[in-house]
C-alpha cells in the first residue's frame, strides 16, 4: 500500500466510467489511495494524450498508474503492464500511450502482457477494459502482487510508438503543430523554448504567425498581463511549451485551431498587422 494508484483517462470527469473503476479498485483494495490525475485527456488520440501525461507524470509519486485512451479496445491491440526506470508500473493499452507517458520517469524497462483469462479474471468486455482488466490488475499490484508474476513477458522494443508531432526549426522559422488545447482555449504548440533559441528568432519582438485561418502578429510575453486585451500572445506555459493565448479569451476559438493544426512562426516585418 506504499504506492498510490494514479488514474488518468479520456472518460470525462465525474462520469460513471470513472466511478465504476474506483468501485472495482475499492472492492479489491479498500485502503488504496487513488489520485485522479486527469479524465479529460484528448479522446481517441493516444499520441496527444501521451504528450499530456509525459509532462504530468514527473509530478506524481512513484505509483501504479491506470492510463486509458483506448480507441482500439476490443480489437487485437495488446493490454500491457509496463515497469519504468523510476519504479512505477503503468497499465493500459499498447497504442503508444504508455511509452510516451513514461519518457520522463525512466522510460519503460520491462513489459508484461495482460490476458484476463490467464490472470483469472472474467472475460473482459469488448468496450471497457478500464473496469474489467486495468483496474483489477492495479488493485492486485498495490496489494503487493509482484510485477514479475504477471506473464508473459513482452519485448520492450515491440511496443507501439506514438507519432512524433511536427517540429521543423530553421533560421528565423519554427514550423510546429497544435498538440493540445486546454479548457481556457490556450493553444499548446509542439515547440519549446529551445526551438526559439535554435531558430534565432528575436523573442523580445513581435513574431509573425501563419495559421490555417490566416496571418497574424503575436506578442512574445512572459505573463498573460503582458498581452493587451483581445490580442494574441505567445508564452511559455507551465510545462515549457510555447502556447498561443488571449487574456480572458480563447485563442483556439479566435484562430480556429485544433489539435494537429499547423502553425509557422517567423520574424515579424513592418508590413505585418496585429490581430
Amino acid at each position: 500500500m506504499d504506492r498510490p494508484i494514479v488514474f488518468a483517462s479520456d472518460y470525462g470527469a465525474g462520469t460513471e466510467w470513472v466511478g465504476t473503476c474506483h468501485a472495482v479498485i475499492a472492492s479489491l483494495a479498500p485502503a488504496a489511495r487513488i489520485i485522479d490525475l486527469v479524465h479529460t485527456l484528448p479522446r481517441f488520440d493516444p499520441a496527444a494524450a501521451g504528450l499530456v501525461l509525459r509532462e504530468a507524470m514527473p509530478f506524481t509519486p512513484v505509483c501504479i498508474a491506470v492510463l486509458v485512451v483506448d480507441p482500439g479496445v476490443g480489437t487485437e491491440r495488446r493490454a500491457l503492464a509496463c515497469a519504468t526506470g523510476r519504479g512505477d508500473v503503468l497499465i493500459g493499452p499498447d497504442n503508444g500511450l504508455l511509452p510516451l507517458a513514461s519518457e520522463r520517469i525512466g522510460a519503460v524497462t520491462a513489459a508484461r502482457l495482460l490476458d484476463p483469462v490467464a490472470l483469472g479474471l472474467a472475460p473482459a468486455s469488448s468496450t471497457f477494459h478500464g473496469r474489467d482488466l486495468f483496474s483489477p490488475i492495479a488493485a492486485r499490484l498495490v496489494l503487493g502482487q509482484p510485477f514479475e508474476d504477471l506473464a508473459p513477458s513482452v519485448d520492450v522494443g515491440s511496443l507501439v510508438q506514438a507519432r512524433t508531432p511536427l517540429l521543423d526549426v530553421a533560421r528565423e522559422r519554427i514550423e510546429s503543430e497544435v498538440i493540445d488545447v486546454d479548457t481556457f482555449g490556450n493553444v499548446r504548440l509542439s515547440a519549446r523554448t529551445d526551438a526559439l533559441a535554435a531558430s534565432g528568432l528575436d523573442a523580445s519582438s513581435m513574431l509573425h504567425a501563419s495559421t490555417p485561418s490566416g496571418e497574424l502578429l503575436v506578442r512574445r510575453a512572459s505573463t498573460f498581463r503582458d498581452i493587451e486585451a483581445g490580442q494574441v500572445g505567445v508564452i511559455v506555459d507551465s510545462f515549457g511549451w510555447l502556447s498561443l493565448c488571449i487574456p480572458s479569451g480563447s485563442a483556439a476559438a479566435k484562430l480556429g485551431l485544433t489539435r494537429g493544426s499547423r502553425v509557422v512562426m517567423t520574424q515579424s516585418t513592418s508590413e505585418d498587422k496585429m490581430m
